[in-house]
């Protein structure tokens, strides 16, 4: 029995470990330290997904665990990038950077909230995960300080980043879920091959492909959406040409 306890803190020792990113996260970028900052961000989010996948493995799933991960995800993925952006660039806006960096962490809090009350599991998630808009936030920060590009002179592209990262977290575009894959499945040699691939990359040249992931996942909803509204309308003029003939 005691064994059986001690299995359940395992998931939730992952979350407290990304909520300690989220606190540290804050701390860094309060003294300065973007770059850090933002790669303690990601590090989060490499947490937020273990600890579920932990939790399905070892049976441990409990709604505690639901809300203590929605309570840690709020921390370092709505309050941590929300400060690092104002600090890093918005405040050069002085108000609306404010309302900028608050927009986008009322709009995670909301997303959050969403996902909660959903009964239902699905393949996909409604809107951006806010762990996803978070890896943006800190993808822009990595890329700037890295590459030694001047933020201040592009600031007014954070500004907009901000806004549509809010729009997309409260948006009704669907995001494919990587969370909740299911650990029975085989995938096939081509996916494999796949992940195999972009793991290499990142490793390889992590300031480059990690972010390029971040924002190709952004970017991944409303492309699908996209590709989505425009597919019926090519079937539909397939279906006259051949009526014609």
């Amino acid at each position: 029995m005691r064994r059986n306890k001690a299995v359940y803190i395992l998931p939730n020792l992952f979350t407290s470990i990304n909520l300690a990113a989220g606190f540290y996260s804050i701390l860094l970028a309060h003294s300065g330290r973007y770059l850090l900052a933002g790669w303690v961000i990601m590090f989060a989010v490499l947490f937020d997904n273990l600890d579920g996948k932990v939790a399905r493995l070892t049976h441990t799933e409990s709604q505690f665990g639901v809300e203590y991960d929605s309570l840690s995800d709020l921390v370092s993925f709505g309050v941590a990038p929300a400060f690092l952006m104002y600090v890093f660039v918005l405040r050069d806006f002085g108000r609306l950077g404010i309302i900028a960096s608050f927009l986008f962490l009322i709009c995670g809090a909301l997303r959050l909230a969403r996902f909660n009350v959903q009964t239902t599991h699905r393949d996909s998630f409604i809107g951006l995960p806010i762990p996803g808009g978070a890896s943006v936030v800190a993808a822009f920060v990595l890329i700037f300080v890295r590459f030694g590009i001047n933020s201040h002179k592009y600031n007014v592209l954070f500004l907009v980043v901000m806004y549509i990262l809010a729009f997309l977290m409260i948006s009704p575009l669907k995001y494919r879920s990587m969370k909740k894959a299911s650990t029975n499945k085989t995938i096939s040699i081509r996916v494999f091959a796949l992940i195999v691939l972009v793991i290499s990359l990142m490793v390889f040249k992590p300031y480059i492909f990690i972010p390029a992931v971040a924002i190709g996942y952004m970017l991944s909803g409303p492309l699908e959406y996209a590709y989505k509204l425009i597919k019926p309308k090519r079937g539909v003029a397939y279906e006259q040409e051949d009526n014609n003939i």
